[in-house]
């Protein structure tokens, strides 16, 4: 028999830690997984839209749909697996370079570092031309500050 599990909450490791010039080198790929990701969103969104009509129509269970709309609502829940299955493919190829992707609308990103000799995350928005914010692993996006310039920035 093995001994009682640890329940105590162990740190927050990373998988690896980031320099400021290591995630602004990773931008331009990040920012072009996210505009690929934007048309899938959208239809996404649209199929989710036009099976929750169906359903409220003819009911969650779809008990007295005709043959034919069963066929389409069916088609339509196919698609809108498949086009999940495409943006969690985007979304691992995001978080498999060891930054998190925060929020896929807005395109926010953090990337582990340390920062002010503190574990903290480097903080990006898509639309933005380079990583210049950071934030502590508590702060998020509300907590942003500049990153400072020169020689001391990254210690």
């Amino acid at each position: 028999m093995e001994g009682p599990v640890d329940l105590r909450i162990q740190p927050y490791v990373p998988a690896r830690l980031f320099t400021v010039d290591e995630a602004d080198a990773l931008v331009p790929r990040l920012a072009e997984i996210l505009d690929r990701m934007d048309p899938k969103l959208v239809r996404l969104k649209e199929l989710e839209d036009l099976l929750e009509d169906a359903e409220s129509y003819w009911g969650s269970k779809g008990d007295t749909m005709p043959p034919e709309e069963r066929e389409a609502h069916d088609r339509l829940i196919g698609e809108r697996d498949e086009t999940r299955a495409l943006l969690d493919e985007d979304i691992h190829e995001i978080t498999a370079t060891g930054c998190e992707l925060k929020d896929v609308h807005s395109g926010l990103v953090d990337f582990p570092a340390n920062v002010e000799d503190t574990l903290a995350y480097l903080c990006w928005q898509r639309g933005e031309r380079k990583v210049s914010n950071w934030h502590t692993l508590e702060g998020g996006f509300a907590g942003r500050r500049p990153l400072r310039k020169g020689p001391e920035a990254e210690r």
